[in-house]
């Protein structure tokens, strides 16, 4: 595999920044993704950050250098890096492969299709040292209207103290690299469908909470941008249904029980009919589930293995769970603890990060708490 780091400074600026904002692309996508650049650049950041842009196709040495002189001339203050995943292609082996590239304590994970607006990353951080939480996201916006996207209104959620506790549904993700690297990154199993759905369960079973900011910024969602990797999906029933039987394997969900109620309503009144839209039948399902059978038998010794881990979570939070207010409450009190090795990273790393360019610097410092004071914050809660 060929990596470019297009800006001589760049590699140095990516082990001393705070935030890598990672996107992951495929062709076709190429105005909207440089329309995100744009917005990420017209963002303010306590401390530097850097983009790296991960094209999730297998392409020719030519369209390498192609890709790369277009992705690099969009970014006009931000570092830009381009790398190219030429192996496993599929939407968990890209996200993967983002994972692997970060080297800064804050990561977020960005959809090529969505742009940012307001101010997003001052606020972003100051949670992130005041609150033991563990996925941030912000809410979503249907293209240029005014309707929200996501969160959708009818997922359940608890607030408390200005955070919509529930699963962070993707676009936008800001996480510590070190936590999801020492939960074990993205489970290779949801190939194309269902990663953050996963990802934000195990979370909460060992005990990191996750939810969303709602009052600082958001995001708008271009709902047009053409083959998205799930929609557009070929055979995409076979990966939705392929996502619910780890998950039901997984987390010893298969019996309908008052803890597996609401995931197996789900899977009746939502993803088997976004899975198959019209041409959902009896036997359109039952052949779907016999072409995944050998799969499955390749992958059952390694579901297996996830059971029993599973079994040995805090929290058994089963998929799609309900959050009372009480058990976030449960959540938050021991994650107060388990945050703090990750916080004191963004804060306290061996080498002091360098000044924000001075245009970022005389916005971000106007307008919000200095890094210092958010420093002196977070000292001020731990002691």
């Amino acid at each position: 595999m060929k990596q470019y780091q297009p800006l001589a400074s760049s590699a140095a600026n990516n082990r001393r920044a705070l935030w890598t904002l990672s996107i992951l692309t495929i062709p076709g996508r190429e105005r909207y993704l440089e329309n995100l650049v744009r917005s990420l650049n017209e963002q303010e950041f306590y401390n530097n950050a850097v983009i790296v842009v991960v094209y999730n196709r297998q392409v020719s040495a030519d369209e390498e250098r192609s890709i790369e002189q277009f992705i690099n001339q969009t970014s006009e203050n931000l570092p830009i890096e381009v790398y190219f995943n030429q192996f496993d292609t599929s939407i968990v082996g890209g996200r993967n492969f983002q994972l692997n590239l970060c080297k800064t304590p804050l990561i977020v994970f960005i959809d090529d299709d969505v742009t940012l607006h307001e101010h997003i990353f001052p606020a972003l951080l100051q949670e992130f040292l005041s609150k033991p939480v563990a996925i941030l996201g912000v809410p979503s916006k249907i293209g240029a209207t005014e309707d929200q996207f996501k969160p959708r209104s009818n997922t359940p959620f608890v607030t408390l103290d200005d955070i919509r506790f529930m699963p962070v549904q993707g676009m936008m993700i800001a996480t510590y690299r070190k936590l999801l690297v020492d939960v074990g990154g993205f489970n290779t199993r949801r190939q194309y469908w269902g990663e953050w759905t996963e990802l934000n369960l195990r979370l909460w079973r060992w005990g990191y909470p996750t939810g969303y900011m709602m009052n600082h910024g958001f995001l708008r969602h271009w709902e047009d941008a053409p083959d998205s990797p799930t929609r557009s999906l070929a055979r995409r029933e076979q990966h939705v249904v392929w996502g619910l039987i780890c998950t039901a394997l997984e987390y010893n969900a298969v019996d309908t029980t008052e803890a597996t109620e609401v995931f197996w309503q789900l899977v009746q009144e939502r993803y088997l009919a976004y899975s198959f839209g019209d041409t959902l039948s009896a036997k359109h399902l039952l052949q779907t589930v016999l072409s995944l059978m050998p799969q499955l038998s390749a992958e059952w010794s390694s579901i297996v293995h996830f059971q029993k881990q599973a079994e040995q979570h805090p929290f058994q939070f089963m998929p799609f769970h309900n959050f009372t207010e009480e058990e976030v409450r449960s959540v938050l009190l021991g994650a107060k603890d388990r945050m703090r090795s990750y916080q004191a990273d963004i804060l306290f790393s061996e080498t002091s990060p360098p000044q924000p360019t001075p245009k970022i610097q005389r916005r971000t410092f106007s307008r919000f708490f200095s890094f210092s004071r958010l420093k002196r914050l977070f000292q001020s809660k731990n002691a």
